[in-house]
């Protein structure tokens, strides 16, 4: 059973976006390079390359783009090198419509980049990362914090864990009402107890089962769900958005379990799909909707980025995700 929202208790809206929600995100934009192949390598064997392609990436970075093109308003905070890539990410970036002034460039540091294989597979499409690690934001470094916590909700997605704590640790002393939202990504690099620790001090984590039942200490996500709902009583986490690719996602607030089913779509690349959906469940918290319908919209965006090759070039406007939802819908029998 769905419920009311358990975001801030307040009836579901659907008004227009016109980018007076105002989002900040603090975290990772990455250059990635993309080798599609003819076949996934096996060990000691080769495949050949049938495409090259270099596009923008980063998990926040995709996440920002994404909720530009569904109308909000977002501020980002990350780390570039003082390179030709560094440049193409933050022009990228403001070409969305999103904030860059708190882009840093560091000096004598390559950008973040990614290697991203692309093969078919008997399931439809492997994909495997190799991250060069490059220009980050690191404990340390100078970041406007009260412009940033003045926002509508705050994006916390770094991967240095000194840095997140200390910034999960700020509400509380800078500004009570912002909201965190947590991606789980990064943190499973740490040890589980820490990272689901660190996790249940933001107001909404988001991420897929592996990485929920990778910090809940369990190979089965009903068990990492009854974990996190025991713990979130105690802790500020209001709800968990978990996705499952094709089985769609879960929803869970401290009241209820909301399954969501998945859209069946045509997949070209995976990459970035984690971010739409991350976005989608962010402008379902913008609107205060109930969890299924934030659930829906989630999906929604996951299933269309994953249309076109990079974590970008396939996602949708506002529009688009609407069309896409209400066609989905009219198929479906009664």
């Amino acid at each position: 059973m769905s419920l009311a929202s358990p975001w801030q208790g307040g009836m579901e809206t659907t008004r227009s976006s016109t980018r007076t929600d105002r989002v900040a995100a603090i975290g990772l934009a990455s250059w990635d390079r993309f080798l599609v192949l003819d076949r996934s390598p096996q060990p000691g064997s080769y495949a050949i390359v049938t495409h090259r392609e270099e596009q923008p990436g980063g998990t926040t970075s995709n996440l920002c783009a994404a909720l530009c093109r569904l109308g909000v308003s977002v501020t980002l905070a990350a780390a570039v090198g003082d390179d030709a890539e560094g440049r193409a990410l933050i022009e990228g970036l403001a070409a969305e419509g999103c904030d860059v002034r708190h882009m840093r460039v560091k000096r004598g540091v390559p950008t973040d980049a990614c290697f991203i294989l692309v093969a078919p597979s008997e399931n439809g499409t492997d994909r495997t990362i190799l991250w060069e690690q490059g220009a980050r934001l690191q404990l340390g470094d100078p970041l406007p914090i009260d412009e940033l916590f003045q926002h509508d909700l705050v994006v916390v997605d770094v991967d240095d864990p000194k840095l997140r704590q200390f910034i999960v640790d700020l509400p509380a002393h800078v500004s009570p009402r912002t909201q965190l939202v947590g991606p789980l990504v990064y943190l499973t690099e740490l040890k589980p107890e820490h990272g689901f620790h660190l996790a249940l001090q933001h107001d909404v984590i988001v991420g897929n089962e592996d990485e929920l039942c990778y910090l809940a200490g369990t190979g089965e996500l009903e068990a990492a769900i009854e974990r996190l709902r025991a713990l979130m009583p105690l802790h500020v986490t209001r709800l968990a958005a978990i996705s499952r690719g094709a089985d769609g996602c879960v929803i869970v607030t401290r009241r209820d379990v909301t399954p969501v089913s998945a859209f069946a779509v045509d997949v070209v690349d995976t990459t970035g799909a984690g971010d739409a959906f991350a976005a989608g469940v962010v402008y379902g918290l913008l609107r205060r909707w109930e969890p299924a319908r934030l659930g829906r919209f989630a999906n929604a965006m996951g299933a269309l980025a994953v249309r076109a090759l990079g974590a970008r070039a396939g996602l949708p406007t506002l529009a688009e995700v609407e069309a896409f939802i209400a066609a989905t819908e009219a198929r479906s029998p009664v």
